[in-house]
């Protein structure tokens, strides 16, 4: 079974009983690539941005019983707004890997100043040297977001508070999806869940980029993985406004 995994700390708990168990053939990537990866059924299944979940729903299933969830602070979904240039900008450049994290931005937008930026895509790369010479807005995701060093001349958005702040709802990141036809079972996904929660432990430890006492919140108490009805709440008023703004299709 060929499975396709997020490669950032946020998916561990989803994906680590498929990296440490045999009979898996793993692909690691991000979101953005998993997708496509799936749709051209090179993949039996993969952990991929909620909003594809919906924009291909003629094609692909989804699971909604455990995913990457958020309350009202995600810390590895932030937007970092220019200070020195007009704000709102008309123009954020935005980390190619998370489609969801994207459309978020554009739906808070269009909720907090009545408009859609323009996204241009761009490397996680670029976009640090950007912040460096302190030029335009951004959007980061994942492990880039958890390990930017913005200068001060940048504001920063958390947008699972954001979100959280304009609607009272909570979020929803990811899902594993697979190709319709497929019939793959919730609890195929639960166990695999409670497999990573069990050896959380582990997952912290093994992570050396940031404090342990950060990994250790971050995964036990600002993310959780099975989604509560306020995370589902979010995630159908995200998909309605993502229609309303003409970004779904």
């Amino acid at each position: 079974m060929k499975i396709g995994i997020v490669k950032h700390l946020n998916a561990r708990p989803l994906t680590y009983f498929f990296e440490k168990e045999p009979g898996f053939e793993v692909f690691s990537e991000n979101p953005s690539v998993l997708v496509e990866e799936l749709k051209q059924g090179k993949l039996d299944c993969a952990l991929i941005s909620s909003i594809e979940c919906e924009r291909n729903s003629k094609t692909l299933d989804y699971s909604q019983s455990v995913g990457v969830c958020a309350k009202d602070l995600v810390r590895s979904v932030l937007y970092f707004q220019n200070k020195t240039e007009k704000t709102p900008p008309f123009e954020v450049r935005t980390d190619s890997g998370s489609r969801a994290s994207v459309a978020l931005l554009q739906c808070l937008f269009y909720l907090a100043h009545g408009r859609v930026p323009n996204v241009i895509p761009t490397k996680a790369v670029e976009i640090s040297q950007m912040m460096e010479e302190t030029k335009k807005s951004h959007l980061l995701f994942g492990d880039h977001a958890l390990l930017h060093t913005a200068p001060p001349d940048y504001e920063i958005f958390d947008l699972a508070t954001w979100w959280n702040q304009l609607t009272g709802k909570y979020f929803c990141f990811a899902f594993w999806a697979f190709p319709k036809g497929k019939q793959i079972q919730d609890a195929f996904f639960i166990e695999a869940l409670k497999f990573g929660l069990n050896h959380l432990p582990e997952i912290i430890q093994n992570e050396t980029r940031l404090p342990t006492a950060i990994v250790d919140r971050y995964l036990k108490k600002e993310l959780h993985y099975f989604p509560e009805e306020k995370n589902l709440e979010g995630f159908r008023e995200y998909i309605r406004i993502c229609r309303t703004i003409g970004i779904l299709d």
